[in-house]
C-alpha cells in the first residue's frame, strides 16, 4: 500500500510537473506574443513616424521649390516691367525729339516766309519811290544794300530750313 501511495504520488507529481511545464510554456508564449506584438507595434509606430517625417520634409522641399519658382517668376516680371518702362521712356523721348524737330522746321519755314514777304514789301517800296523820283542815288544804293542783306538772310534761313528738315529725317529714322 505504501508503494501504491508512493507510486500514485509520483504519478501525480509527474502530471503536475508536466502540466506546470505546459502552463509555463503557455504563459511564456503569451508573454512572448505580447512582447512581440508590442515590439511590432513600436516598429510600426516608428515606421509611421519616419514616413510622416519624410512626408513633411518632402512637403517642405516642395513648398521651398514653389517659393523659389514664385520669386524667380516675380523677378522675371519685374525685369519685363523695367524693360517696358525703358522702352516707353525711349519711345516718349523719341516722340518729343520728333515734335521738337517738327517745331523747329515749322518755325524756320515761318521765318523764311516772313522774311520773303518783308523782302518783297521792301522791293515794292523801293520801286514806288524810284518811280516817283523822290530818292537820290545814295539813298537808292542804301536801299539796295538793305535788300541785299535781306536776300543773304533769306539764303541763310533756307539753309537753316534744309538743316532742320534733315535733322527731322534723322530723328524719324
Amino acid at each position: 500500500m505504501k508503494a501504491k501511495i508512493i507510486l500514485t504520488s509520483i504519478f501525480f507529481a509527474g502530471i503536475n510537473a508536466v502540466s506546470a511545464q505546459q502552463n509555463k510554456e503557455v504563459s511564456t508564449l503569451t508573454n512572448d506574443s505580447i512582447s512581440i506584438v508590442t515590439s511590432v507595434q513600436s516598429v510600426q509606430t516608428q515606421k509611421l513616424l519616419e514616413e510622416k517625417a519624410k512626408a513633411e520634409k518632402k512637403a517642405l522641399k516642395d513648398a521651398e521649390k514653389k517659393a523659389a519658382e514664385f520669386k524667380k517668376e516675380q523677378r522675371k516680371l519685374e525685369k519685363a516691367q523695367k524693360e517696358m518702362d525703358r522702352e516707353k521712356k525711349a519711345f516718349e523721348k523719341r516722340q518729343s525729339k520728333i515734335l521738337s524737330a517738327e517745331k523747329s522746321v515749322s518755325k524756320a519755314k515761318s521765318r523764311l516766309v516772313d522774311e520773303k514777304k518783308s523782302l518783297e514789301k521792301n522791293k515794292a517800296k523801293l520801286n514806288k519811290k524810284k518811280a516817283k523820283g523822290k530818292l537820290t542815288a545814295i539813298e537808292i544804293q542804301e536801299e539796295n544794300i538793305k535788300i541785299s542783306k535781306q536776300e543773304v538772310k533769306i539764303q541763310e534761313l533756307e539753309l537753316k530750313v534744309q538743316n532742320e528738315e534733315s535733322n527731322l529725317i534723322k530723328v524719324r529714322s
